[in-house]
């Protein structure tokens, strides 16, 4: 979908990449107009359930450059699973908008109404500066729709199309703000589980924000068993492609936030197979290849931080978002990352290839000191530095002679024989240890 003023993948024929599209079904139809199938007006002899995408897309251009409530409709910028984009001025604030119509017009069912604005207030209740923010919901001439920013750029998925794969410290700078405003969402209860670079807008800056929430769940309901819970294939945890074979979580997201660094740095999706059915087999029962089988280069600590975030076993991932962004923020510093853990040398190694400055001073501050005991070792070995030392030897001998004719007349002759012969014996032995 394109939100905000930049393309996102839309619903598409069963032709199309199975891990990039959603795949028009009857439950799909069954959810957006429930009792009206029967009812519903058809095209082409088909119900307007089952028509492409394409032909929705041109039945709602007619709408182009009219009025939707408060909005004046200026352009078509993209369209999606459950809704498509246009371009707007809100006339009463006179700025630019982006509107959000929901896809299957009059004939929505309550269940697809319901799930509509349930988007719009989930996207509502956030104020990040990372998050698309949500202005209005509402009501005209039988069109659901809610309007939202206005954010001037293009999507990740059309960055990574258009420039290929990122560098591993752009990547994880990247990723570091949208897994903050993830974490963000989680703290308020609402998980995002369709995360992927199409729902990942760049502005003109480069700054990412989040957008699509129409698959998001609260946190505090009961998921898991027996629930039905939509995404894109390729991007899908395996949780979540087990059609509610295992509990939705925190975790679930995490994988997302995995499965988008690693199209970052490999340039690829970490599972894409011919058909929709295929790549979810891929999650649900293939091994994730690698990051450095493709990229020979790659730090070892980013591919611990994939692997992490994207391990089968959900008690093996990160336990929030947090945790990956304090990872990935650990890997710009130079620092060790929990992902990979490090042996004692490993670790010094680390902390000397971070603090270099001072790894060099150090080094020439211990050579200036081992150069100079070197120096000092050879002058003292030397014949004149010996003569020197002979020569203060000898003077300190004499001094208890000189000592014993000074106390000879003023001290007992004993007493001062035992003083003299005290000294003596002390710098005899002064002698031979020199």
């Amino acid at each position: 979908m394109n939100v905000g003023g930049v393309e996102e993948f839309a619903p598409a024929s069963a032709d199309a990449a199975g891990a990039d599209v959603f795949v028009a079904t009857r439950e799909l139809a069954d959810l957006a107009f429930g009792d009206s199938l029967s009812s519903a007006p058809c095209m082409s002899g088909r119900h307007l359930a089952l028509i492409s995408a394409e032909s929705l897309r041109m039945d709602l251009a007619g709408t182009l450059h009219q009025r939707l409530g408060d909005y004046q409709l200026i352009e078509l910028i993209g369209e999606g699973g459950m809704g498509i984009v246009y371009r707007a001025r809100q006339i009463s604030l006179d700025r630019e908008v982006a509107v959000k119509i929901l896809a299957a017009g009059p004939w929505a069912s309550t269940n697809f109404v319901e799930r509509f604005h349930r988007e719009a207030q989930n996207a509502a209740r956030m104020q990040h500066p990372n998050i698309v923010a949500i202005h209005e919901v509402g009501v005209a001439e039988d069109l659901h729709y809610f309007s939202m920013r206005l954010v001037r750029g293009e999507t990740l998925a059309n960055r990574l199309r258009r420039d290929g794969r990122f560098t591993p410290r752009q990547a994880a700078a990247l990723m570091i703000p949208i897994a903050r405003a993830i974490d963000y969402a989680h703290g308020l209860g609402v998980l995002h589980l369709d995360l992927k670079p199409a729902n990942i807008l760049l502005d003109e800056n480069g700054v990412p924000h989040v957008a699509d929430f129409g698959l998001a769940r609260r946190l505090e309901q009961e998921l898991g068993v027996g629930e039905d819970v939509s995404g894109t294939p390729s991007y899908m945890a395996p949780e979540q492609a087990a059609a509610g074979a295992k509990p939705i979580s925190a975790a679930t997201d995490v994988w997302g936030l995995g499965a988008i660094l690693y199209e970052l740095v490999v340039g690829a999706p970490p599972f894409l197979g011919d058909s929709a059915e295929t790549t979810l087999r891929l999650v649900r029962e293939g091994t994730l290849r690698r990051p450095r089988r493709y990229v020979a280069s790659l730090p070892r600590d980013i591919e611990a931080v994939i692997e992490k975030a994207m391990a089968r076993d959900v008690s093996r991932r990160y336990a929030d978002a947090a945790e990956f962004a304090a990872d990935l923020e650990a890997f710009i510093a130079g620092h060790p990352v929990r992902a990979r853990g490090l042996n004692p040398l490993q670790r010094v190694l680390r902390w000397i290839g971070r603090e270099r400055k001072f790894t060099v001073a150090a080094s020439l501050a211990c050579a200036g000191l081992a150069a100079a005991i070197v120096v000092s070792s050879r002058t003292n070995r030397s014949p004149c530095c010996r003569s020197a030392i002979s020569a203060r030897t000898r003077r300190t001998a004499i001094s208890p002679t000189v000592c014993r004719m000074k106390f000879f007349r003023t001290s007992p002759r004993s007493a001062t024989s035992r003083s003299c012969r005290v000294r003596r014996r002390r710098n005899t032995r002064v002698i031979r240890w020199i």
